[in-house]
């Protein structure tokens, strides 16, 4: 969980520094928490395969 909190903030604050925003919205703050969420299931998913090979 501490994973997915940590890489949350970070891409919210890449968003804003994208975006040149200072101002979060509740869908940036959801748009980075699902990308967190993706990011780190497609990093368990490599880690699994890459373990049964």
């Amino acid at each position: 969980m501490a994973d997915r909190t940590r890489l949350s903030a970070e891409l919210l604050a890449a968003l804003l520094d994208v975006q040149e925003r200072t101002r979060v919205s509740l869908d940036d703050i959801e748009l980075a928490d699902a990308l967190a969420d993706r990011l780190l299931a497609r990093r368990r998913d490599r880690l699994h395969l890459a373990a049964a090979t």
